[in-house]
């Protein structure tokens, strides 16, 4: 069976092969001759870098894993106006970081093809928010294509590189968690050869093309983009993904895009009401194109917009009847059609086609009680810190080292990662709403339980930073972040806390890998995106340079060291960095870089006290019957940290 690295550069057109949507994604830029692509790990994007990655070394384009992705959508804007076709990948939260160069960039355009794909993540599955990137094309004044399916997403990259030249413009493709991760038949088309020459000329149809401060001047330049727009509404009534299914007679019709566009027609099947209900599939959700969709609402009585996210679509759609057909009766998220929230799937559809041509929707007996047995079968569980996962001694550190040094009520603010998870309070513990006036202090007895705040990547220090500011004085300050949010985010915090005479310690959990992700590499790993050695950065290094007086490096599986220099860094009257450095457990083990030890549980010396089991370790076990502890040892890896918890000695290591 052919592997996937050599699939993915095959140059064998209308050959079928399974592909993830991301991957279908890289597909289609390969095919339409990408010169370079710079992203930044991020659930559910990732894979499209880590395809394009494979590809490059053999097809002699660029690929990288930036620093954040505004570093990335820089370098991808900056092969552009040189003329080569570009990629960016990114989350939906990673789009709020090039935020300021997307909406600037638009006032000059791209002379190479510039394709930015952003993965919406609805029901926030890998994500701290469900939002809808759409609305981020519509502001920047950009099309925005859709795809329903793996094929679609192959197709509209491709294409989308056409489109943005033709344009002058970056074309956005929004992807969902539903596209991106789940995989389809995907027919191969031919891989395109381009020179890529780079060239460059600061006039280029424009005074002062790339500088949008050079005359004519900002203002000027945004009339040009607007100018755009007339060929951008021509362009999106031409795309071959919007297609109108329409008949004599019909006079209910639904309107959907993406997958809910797929969900839709499913949902069609399952009512039976195929031949009933007009049909327009949206593949550009924004601008939508004025001609098709006046054409269906002249003839209808009522429309369902089936889309998801936010109802962007539905919007412009009431913009357009209120010109066109103003009697026509529009249904969605705004009217309550469909959930207002979360993801949508073929049943929620069902249930508002159901309303829309007054069918009854009837239970799925034979389904509900599948699910009512299976339920019975599986034990409910969440996500676990991985069995001797560094983090877990950076936390039992941190607990000890806040209990020992006091103060009424810690703040421990936190950051994304693997370690965001110190915030989901998995400790079976079910707390209500409080209306205290005072600081509240909860015991921390598990590591799932020391987050207090967590948003955004970068975000806890500069939390943290405001809080001592602002004089908060119940207790110690504290900000989490790991090796790769670091780089991402945090050196200009670091900076600002030097500057402006901040206090509090700052816990870098270094792992020297993006691990919540899928173990990318990063600055402190020493390797590129696509294996070529490169550079070690230093943390620590980069501390002292931000100009950080108190630095301490210590080993997490060390209990007694790192407790201590927590200790310390809490007693400090100046800003503290310490920094946990172990390399993740799963990477080590990968690379058969990790001596594991064998871990020996003694029962008769258990007390049942349960301090191993509030470590957080998936390994340990605890018998309710009994009262005793255990170790799996399947899942156990060797780390030896239960032991150095173990006050009993009912632990041992062995080698």
């Amino acid at each position: 069976m052919a592997k996937l690295d050599d699939i993915i550069i095959e140059d064998t057109p209308g050959k079928r092969v399974l592909l993830m949507g991301n991957q279908a994604i890289a597909r289609g830029a390969i095919e339409a001759g990408l010169g370079l692509a710079a992203a930044y790990p991020g659930t559910p994007s990732s894979e499209i870098m880590e395809t394009l990655a494979t590809a490059s070394p053999k097809l002699g384009f660029h690929t990288e894993w930036s620093t954040n992705e505004k570093v990335a959508f820089e370098v991808a804007a900056g092969g552009a106006i040189a003329g080569v076709r570009s990629l960016t990948s990114m989350k939906n939260a990673g789009l709020n970081w090039v935020m300021d160069m997307f909406m600037t960039l638009v006032y000059g355009g791209v002379r190479g093809g510039y394709v930015i794909v952003v993965a919406d993540d609805p029901d926030a599955h890998y994500s701290s928010n469900e939002q809808d990137t759409r609305f981020a094309a519509a502001y920047a004044a950009i099309p925005c294509l859709e795809p329903a399916n793996a094929q679609e997403a192959k197709e509209m990259c491709k294409y989308a590189f056409d489109l943005s030249e033709r344009l002058e413009l970056p074309v956005f493709i929004r992807s969902v968690t539903r596209i991106s991760h789940a995989s389809g038949d995907v027919e191969l088309g031919k891989i395109e050869k381009r020179e890529n020459k780079p060239v460059f000329d600061k006039h280029w149809k424009m005074g002062w093309r790339w500088n949008v401060y050079g005359p004519p001047g900002a203002v000027e330049k945004h009339r040009w983009l607007h100018e755009q727009q007339a060929k951008i509404k021509q362009e999106m009534e031409n795309i071959p993904w919007n297609k109108l299914e329409l008949k004599p007679k019909q006079t209910l019709g639904i309107i959907a895009s993406g997958i809910g566009a797929s969900y839709a027609k499913d949902a069609l099947k399952k009512l039976g009401v195929e031949e009933k209900v007009a049909f327009l599939k949206l593949g550009t959700p924004t601008p939508v194109p004025e001609k098709i969709v006046g054409k269906m609402l002249k003839s209808m009585k009522k429309i369902l917009i089936v889309e998801e996210g936010e109802p962007i679509i539905e919007m412009q759609v009431n913009a357009i009847a209120k010109n066109v057909a103003p009697e026509v009766k529009i249904l969605g998220k705004q009217t309550g059609a469909l959930p207002a929230i979360g993801e949508i799937n073929i049943d929620i559809a069902a249930q508002g086609i159901a309303k829309l041509t007054g069918k009854t929707l009837l239970p799925d007996e034979a389904r509900e009680k599948t699910r009512t047995g299976v339920k019975k079968l599986i034990s409910p569980r969440s996500s676990t810190l991985c069995a001797g996962c560094p983090h877990l001694g950076s936390y039992w550190a941190l607990k000890q080292a806040l209990r020992k040094v006091g103060g009424k009520v810690p703040i421990v603010n936190g950051d994304i990662g693997c370690y965001e998870q110190g915030g989901y309070g998995l400790s079976g513990k079910e707390y209500k709403p409080s209306f205290a006036t005072e600081s509240v202090r909860y015991p921390i007895e598990a590591p799932y339980e020391t987050l207090d705040t967590n948003y955004i990547m970068g975000g806890g220090i500069g939390l943290m930073q405001g809080q001592y500011h602002a004089k908060y004085n119940d207790g110690p300050l504290v900000a989490v972040a790991g090796d790769s949010t670091f780089f991402h985010a945090c050196i200009p915090a670091v900076i600002n806390a030097v500057y402006n005479k901040s206090k509090g310690l700052f816990l870098v959990m270094d792992n020297f890998i993006t691990a919540m992700t899928g173990h990318q590499p990063d600055p402190c790993t020493g390797k590129t995106v696509t294996g070529e050695d490169t550079k070690v950065l230093n943390i620590e290094d980069v501390a002292k340079a931000c100009g950080v007086e108190f630095i301490k490096t210590v080993d997490p599986f060390d209990l007694k060291a790192t407790q201590q220099a927590i200790e310390e860094a809490l007693k400090s009257d100046k800003f503290a960095v310490v920094i946990t450095s172990r390399v993740c457990t799963l990477q080590a083990q990968r690379m058969k870089q990790y001596a594991a030890k064998r871990m020996v549980f003694n029962k008769d010396v258990c007390t049942g006290c349960r301090l191993c089991v509030a470590l957080g370790c998936p390994a340990i076990t605890f018998d309710t019957k009994t009262k005793k502890a255990g170790i799996d040892p399947i899942l156990c890896v060797g780390c030896g940290i239960c032991a150095d918890v173990c006050p009993f000695g009912a632990i041992k290591v062995e080698t």
